[in-house]
């Protein structure tokens, strides 16, 4: 954790980013503060100013011999398109032309997040597959990666098999998908604690997020990307010809 920045500040930012990934869903109580405790490694103190500041934000709200209920709403964010290349920003983002290591962090089936069930037009309660990653350069982590597929297009996968490919090389050959095309939302952001945990960096720190949405070639949505860039690794590039 940074110290410079309040220990509740850094759980309350943290449980505000989950709850605009969608990682507790609108309406859901939270986790119990002993849980959080825990999970934080801070004292109850802590985590109850925590909820306090989220309570006075507007994202949560305390329902009496109950719990603590999110209410807060994802942001409304203005759409900024761009015409570059989108697969050369691909291959450049990957770092093709690095030498990378991938570190499987977790492969599990999941209910989606709202707004992951929404990319996919899932029901809120099917479940699907969510693979988390963290890619390294010369040992240190780059960028946090989560994918979220369609369960039925996941059987025949493995850790082993991002290892050596890029997710697209699996998706398409391994498991047969023919994608026709993405679109694509990018944003800036800072790290909370879960993200500056994965990627080695300080709680506020610079991140891109890139969210991916692939389509079949039927244009039915089959796979969600999250991407989180290091902003000191990484700068985005866009190029237009008149």
């Amino acid at each position: 954790m940074n110290r410079q920045i309040p220990i509740y500040v850094q759980v309350a930012e943290t449980l505000k980013g989950r709850i605009l990934r969608n990682e507790y869903r609108f309406g859901e109580f939270i986790s119990a503060a002993k849980d959080l405790e825990k999970e934080f490694g801070v004292s109850n103190i802590t985590v109850r100013k925590a909820f306090d500041l989220l309570v006075r934000e507007g994202y949560l709200k305390p329902r009496q011999g109950v719990g603590t209920q999110i209410v807060g709403q994802p942001e409304e964010l203005v759409e900024l398109e761009f015409s570059g290349s989108f697969w050369e920003w691909v291959n450049s983002a990957v770092t093709r032309y690095l030498k990378i290591q991938v570190e499987v962090v977790e492969i599990d089936t999941v209910l989606p997040p709202k707004r992951v069930a929404e990319l996919l037009r899932v029901p809120d309660d099917a479940l699907i597959w969510r693979m988390k990653r963290i890619r390294k350069i010369k040992g240190e982590p780059a960028s946090f990666v989560i994918n979220h597929a369609l369960l039925s297009l996941m059987q025949n996968v493995e850790a082993a098999h991002f290892q050596e490919h890029t997710f697209l090389h699996v998706f398409q050959e391994i498991c047969g998908v023919a994608l026709s095309r993405v679109e694509q939302r990018v944003r800036a952001s800072v790290a909370d604690i879960d993200l500056s945990r994965q990627l080695g960096i300080q709680f506020g720190d610079p991140v891109f997020f890139v969210e991916n949405t692939y389509f079949n070639h039927l244009e039915e949505p089959v796979e969600v990307s999250y991407l989180y860039f290091r902003g000191d690794r990484y700068i985005y590039k866009a190029a237009r010809h008149f």
